[in-house]
């Protein structure tokens, strides 16, 4: 069986501008996949010291510190990666502690 044709693009920010406030990486609508990582090292998060994303494929308010990560939140520490739902029709929101954190990822 082939598999469809995709076209991955670009999310739609890279980085927490902000420390504590939430940016929508996916819009709402249909996507086929996708994945977005928390660099491992300091330098390629740039910032000073590395640390975890705060994800959620529902809520466009996770939090940005340790406890955050239940419910719908999840918790992605440096070097992992969050593939993202075939067939989701939900935003994606990613919340860092700390302004500038950035991320890679892509959508299709």
């Amino acid at each position: 069986m082939a598999a469809t044709p995709v076209t991955p693009t670009a999310l739609l920010t890279s980085v927490v501008a902000t420390g504590g406030t939430a940016v929508m990486v996916v819009a709402t609508g249909g996507i086929n996949g996708g994945y977005l990582t928390n660099p491992t090292l300091y330098t390629d998060q740039g910032i000073s010291v590395a640390e975890p994303l705060y994800i959620s494929p529902v809520s466009s308010t996770p939090g940005s510190a340790p406890g955050a990560g239940n419910g719908t939140t999840f918790v992605l520490y440096p070097g992992q990666t969050f593939p993202f739902i075939p067939g989701q029709v939900t935003a994606i929101w990613v919340n860092a502690a700390t302004s500038g954190h950035k991320f890679s990822g892509v959508v299709y």
